[in-house]
């Protein structure tokens, strides 16, 4: 899926700085780097919550002065990288202590040593999830097309066992570590792989009530109650929300035009590889289910015109086509909460969302499911 950056609370890279209503503290980093292929610029990044990366402060490391100092101030527990310039390696840390020495190894990168113990916790989180990644691809990679069904299926159940081995590691390690900076960049992980409010609402108000004055704790809990109310909003059961586009000739065409049938809302776009992709198997189930009460209404968020067009004949998509050539600034990225592409809802004739997000056999099942003589008219 193609996806906008978007701060829910993912915090996968890096950094949550706070309020600037709170005291100033300095943030001193004491760093050694044995063994560097050469002088080097390090940096020290921060990220506010939900903003881009910040460039703190700079130094130079060299073959003859292996030692540097970055500093910074901060108002809240928060994460930092340490960034260098070779082979854009980083290391991740908090600021829990106001200063922290730092001993790197280049020939051995990851054992480095840090006098924080939120740093060190962050540090065991990193080597244990990726140790779950690399099972997982270890896997993968010794999985073939070559291998028997049962092997297949038996290989298939190991990644699924590794993969809830993992979740279920980052929703206990979110529970007990001591530093809520840490707390939100495992839960940051855990929302990448599994964005299940069942289990991510009970961890975030869980870590509330461990930190109740812990202002990014407090603004991601104020976050994630905004967005699962809108998730609410485009809901199975619900009415889609309407919207009125212009087609590739400029006549704006509403949603509600299509009202008594059931309609795949396609949103896609001509530079979206992995829309491309899936465009034939959407055109599939045209072909097969359009004389039963059924259509498509494609949405691209697009900017190029001639790029869409080209694509809509490319790929045989005959039917109704709509975009405001506004990519990402689209109004039904908003209104449909579009976080990624490709991305489709599925309508009833009635317009209340049937179904979300099928894609290839899951989008033939459902419509086999629900396009019965019963259903169609």
């Amino acid at each position: 899926m193609f996806s906008r950056i978007m701060y829910i609370c993912s915090f996968a890279v890096a950094v949550l700085l706070s309020s600037c209503s709170n005291p100033k503290n300095t943030f001193t980093i004491h760093l050694t780097v044995e063994n560097s292929p050469g002088p080097q610029a390090v940096s020290l990044i921060g990220k506010d919550y939900g903003q881009s990366p910040l460039l703190l402060d700079t130094a130079t490391i060299t073959a003859g002065n292996n030692t540097c100092t970055l500093k910074t101030v901060t108002s809240m527990p928060g994460i930092y990288s340490i960034t260098f310039e070779k082979d854009g390696r980083y290391i991740l840390l908090s600021n829990d202590e106001p200063v922290i020495n730092l001993s790197v190894d280049w020939n051995k990168f990851s054992d480095y040593s840090v006098s924080s113990p939120a740093s060190t916790s962050l540090k065991s989180l990193l080597i244990t999830f990726n140790g779950f990644l690399h099972d997982i691809d270890v896997i993968r990679k010794d999985t073939t097309q070559n291998h028997s069904d049962s092997i297949r299926i038996e290989r298939k159940a190991q990644i699924e066992k590794r993969t809830n081995d993992a979740k279920q590691y980052l929703s206990q390690f979110t529970d007990t570590t001591k530093n809520p900076a840490v707390a939100i960049y495992a839960l940051g992980i855990l929302q990448q792989q599994q964005n299940d409010s069942a289990i991510m609402k009970p961890l975030i108000e869980r870590l509330v009530t461990r930190f109740p004055a812990d202002e990014t704790v407090t603004s991601l809990n104020k976050d994630y109650g905004a967005w699962l109310k809108k998730q609410h909003i485009v809901a199975t059961g619900n009415a889609a929300p309407l919207f009125s586009l212009p087609d590739t000739s400029g006549h704006v065409i509403p949603l509600e035009s299509l009202k008594g049938k059931y309609v795949l809302v396609d949103f896609w776009a001509s530079w979206c590889a992995p829309c491309r992709k899936e465009n034939p198997n959407i055109v599939k189930a045209f072909n097969d289910f359009k004389e039963k009460n059924f259509t498509v209404f494609g949405v691209s968020l697009d900017k190029d015109k001639q790029a869409w067009i080209d694509a809509i004949h490319k790929d045989g998509l005959v039917w109704q086509q709509v975009s405001d050539l506004k990519e990402w600034e689209s109004v039904v990225v908003a209104l449909y909460n579009i976080e990624g592409i490709p991305y489709n809802v599925l309508l009833d004739p009635e317009g209340k969302i049937v179904a979300m997000n099928l894609r290839g056999e899951a989008l033939h099942k459902k419509l086999s499911e629900i396009l019965t003589p019963a259903t169609v008219r």
